[in-house]
C-alpha cells in the first residue's frame, strides 16, 4: 500500500469513526432529554471515540474495507443503552432517540454541505491547488459518508434505526408482530450489504 492510499485510509475510517460517534452521542443526548439518564451515567454522552468504538465494527471491518477497496467502506460503533421505562412516553420517546442518531448525521452533511460551499467561494483561500483538491476530497467524503449513515439507518431491519421508529409508529400488536422477526434482521442486512457491493 503506497502512502497515498494509507493517508486516503486513515481520513476516511477517521470520518467513518467520528460520524459514528456523533450518532451515537445524538441517542444518547435525545435519550437523557427525554428522561432517561442511562447513557450519560454509563459515560456515553459523549464524542469521547473511546466510549463508542467497537472493536470489530468501527475498527476490524472498517480496516477489511481498504484490504478489499471492491468492499463498501460501513461500520459500527457499540449501540447506546436506553432504558424505555425511564421515558416520559415510551413508545414516542423511544422513537425520537431513534430518530436522533439519523439526524445528526443529517446535520453533520448540512455543515459539510455549508463547507463545501464555503470552500468554492473561496478558492480554498488560494492554497495550492493539491492541497485544495485533497481539502475538498475530504469534505465531500464527510458529506457523503454522513448522508449514507442517515440513510441506511433509517431502514425499518432490525437493528437498525429504522426498526424501532417503524414499532413506535405502529399499533402495538403489529409492532409486536414485526418484532418477531427481529432475530433475522442481521441475515437480511447480511444479503443486503452483499447486494450493494455488487451493484
Amino acid at each position: 500500500m503506497d502512502d497515498a492510499r494509507i493517508i486516503d485510509a486513515v481520513m476516511k475510517l477517521g470520518v467513518l469513526v467520528f460520524s459514528l460517534c456523533l450518532h451515537e452521542f445524538g441517542h444518547a443526548y435525545a435519550a437523557y432529554r427525554l428522561g432517561d439518564p442511562t447513557a450519560k451515567m454509563l459515560g456515553r454522552m459523549t464524542i469521547d471515540p473511546r466510549a463508542h468504538v467497537d472493536p470489530i465494527g468501527t475498527i476490524l471491518f472498517p480496516l477489511m474495507m481498504f484490504l478489499f477497496p471492491s468492499l463498501i467502506l460501513f461500520g459500527w460503533a457499540k449501540p447506546v443503552p436506553v432504558t424505555v421505562e425511564n421515558l416520559r412516553k415510551p413508545r414516542r420517546d423511544g422513537a425520537l432517540v431513534a430518530l436522533a442518531g439519523p439526524l445528526m448525521n443529517l446535520l453533520l452533511a448540512l455543515l459539510s454541505l455549508g463547507v463545501l460551499v464555503l470552500l468554492g467561494v473561496t478558492s480554498v483561500f488560494g492554497m495550492e491547488e493539491g492541497w485544495a483538491s485533497m481539502i475538498f476530497q475530504f469534505v465531500q467524503f464527510f458529506l457523503f459518508m454522513n448522508i449514507g449513515l442517515a440513510v441506511f439507518n433509517l431502514i425499518p431491519i432490525y437493528p437498525l434505526d429504522g426498526s424501532w421508529i417503524l414499532k413506535a409508529l405502529l399499533p402495538p400488536r403489529w409492532a409486536y408482530q414485526v418484532s418477531r422477526y427481529d432475530r433475522y434482521g442481521f441475515i437480511v442486512l447480511f444479503m443486503l450489504f452483499i447486494l450493494l457491493r455488487n451493484l
